[in-house]
């Protein structure tokens, strides 16, 4: 009931909610999370991003967060929180939520996860996409293009990558001045993770959620196949049944 309500929240009518309840309890199994919160969760996640409530694009998303889940170290729950954290400061992201869980994932393998994550994302993003005069000087003079030639921001991969290439040479203590005078030192640890993971790691992680289909499911049934499992759908089934006997 109160993952239907929140489904209600998000501006699911009666028959859609119905139609995305399995979705979402899939979610749920997969991140060993209650059917609230995981109802709560993604519909507030895609309403931060401005991602249009359907079943469609819920099954996409709960997908994605999944396969980032399975493949770096993070949970659902904790991705969930980051993403709620970055929120609208995601939107412009050229890669949408494949790009988005991509670099939550690696910022989550170095020790930086859920709300705390979303937090150094987001100072991340606006120092590219809203730099101080003294960044965008610094910006410019390393060759460091953050937008297109149409004013739309550029891959993030593309862009850590002309950075490091901008670097290359350099001294340790020159590159972290040119570092801290672009980002917030507070942010050092996630950016330098960024740096340190684009390329390869990138587009190994980001290959993965762009091929997440059916993932959801297939990590349910995974987290269901077991005595724990098995016990819960025999309660169901005996609860089931006292309702048809009641009838």
């Amino acid at each position: 009931a109160e993952a239907l309500n929140y489904l209600a929240l998000a501006g699911y009518d009666a028959d859609k909610a119905c139609e995305a309840l399995p979705t979402i309890l899939n979610l749920a199994a997969a991140g060993g999370m209650d059917l609230a919160a995981a109802s709560d969760m993604v519909t507030d996640s895609m309403s931060a991003l401005g991602i249009a409530a359907n079943q469609k694009n819920l099954t996409e998303f709960g997908d994605k967060m999944a396969v980032a889940a399975q493949k770096s170290n993070t949970s659902v729950s904790q991705l969930g929180e980051a993403i709620l954290t970055v929120g609208g400061t995601a939107k412009n992201l050229a890669g949408g939520t494949t790009e988005l869980n991509t670099l939550l994932g690696i910022i989550a393998d170095n020790g930086v996860k859920g709300a705390e994550g979303g937090t150094a994302l987001r100072n991340i993003l606006l120092s590219l996409q809203s730099p101080t005069d003294t960044a965008a000087k610094k910006l410019k003079s390393l060759g460091v293009n953050v937008f297109d030639a149409q004013g739309k921001m550029r891959p993030m991969n593309e862009v850590l990558g002309d950075l490091n290439k901008s670097m290359d040479g350099m001294t340790d203590a020159k590159k972290t001045d040119v570092i801290s005078t672009i980002f917030n030192k507070t942010d050092l640890k996630s950016v330098n993770a960024l740096l340190a993971n684009c390329g390869d790691r990138f587009d190994e992680l980001s290959g993965y959620i762009d091929n997440s289909d059916g993932a959801m499911q297939d990590m349910a049934d995974t987290m269901n196949n077991n005595l724990q499992g098995r016990v819960t759908e025999f309660k169901s089934a005996m609860e089931g049944a006292g309702i048809a006997i009641y009838e």
